[in-house]
């Protein structure tokens, strides 16, 4: 069942004209303006490309929580599924590895050519892809839970920044700090340590209280 709906996803997303890319959009924007802004000087760009390619990710991800579950529970494929006896802990993985797939994964392809733009090393290069690697469940796991609490109910940008911040904050720490910890002490600085048990944490915690808030929605 999880990959079927995981297909699904995919498949509904080739075929939504690009809308699915607006987070990349915002991602190229956001590191084109923060390079203006810094006045395009490679010396001085360079120590702050961790933090602003770090903070893209960040923003561009929360650009598309609230859609997570907007559209199947609008035309009532949610409901569905839980009428058909069907998990909704098995829903809520199937759409963390679909949002993963297509919100953040692109974002990890992108990070090299923000990165090069900046000037970094290839061995920061290397620290950016995989500290948002190891943070990418805890990103898609954290957006999902703001995206099933919010579910059926219109305007809530700002109350998802309200409520992914808390879990979001933390990662930015230390996804930060692992890029910068790599270069001396490679995937064994504390940093990605911090980074996968964050990840652990909300696969355990984040994954049931997705399915229990979105189960609330939906009675």
């Amino acid at each position: 069942m999880i990959w079927s709906l995981i297909k699904r996803d995919l498949i509904l997303a080739m075929r939504s004209g690009g809308t699915w890319l607006y987070g990349l959009f915002f991602f190229a924007v956001f590191i084109a303006l923060c390079a203006i802004a810094l006045g395009g000087a490679f010396n001085v760009m360079r120590p702050f490309a961790p933090a602003i390619i770090w903070l893209a990710v960040i923003f561009s991800a929360m650009l598309s929580f609230p859609a997570i579950f907007q559209s199947d529970f609008e035309d009532g494929n949610l409901a569905q599924l839980k009428i058909s006896g069907q998990s909704l802990l098995g829903v809520c993985t199937a759409k963390a590895v679909s949002f993963a797939t297509l919100s953040i994964l692109p974002l990890i392809l992108a990070a090299p050519l923000a990165a090069i733009l900046f000037d970094m090393s290839s061995v920061s290069i290397a620290a950016v892809m995989l500290s948002i690697g190891f943070a990418t469940p805890a990103l898609a796991i954290y957006g999902l839970l703001a995206g099933a609490i919010l579910a059926g109910r219109q305007g809530g940008g700002f109350l998802i920044v309200l409520i992914t911040t808390p879990f979001l904050i933390p990662i930015l720490i230390f996804g930060v700090e692992a890029t910068q910890s790599y270069v001396q002490s490679g995937l064994g600085a504390v940093e990605f340590r911090v980074l996968i048990g964050l990840s652990l944490i909300s696969i355990a915690v984040g994954l049931p209280a997705a399915s229990a808030a979105l189960k609330a929605n939906l009675e």
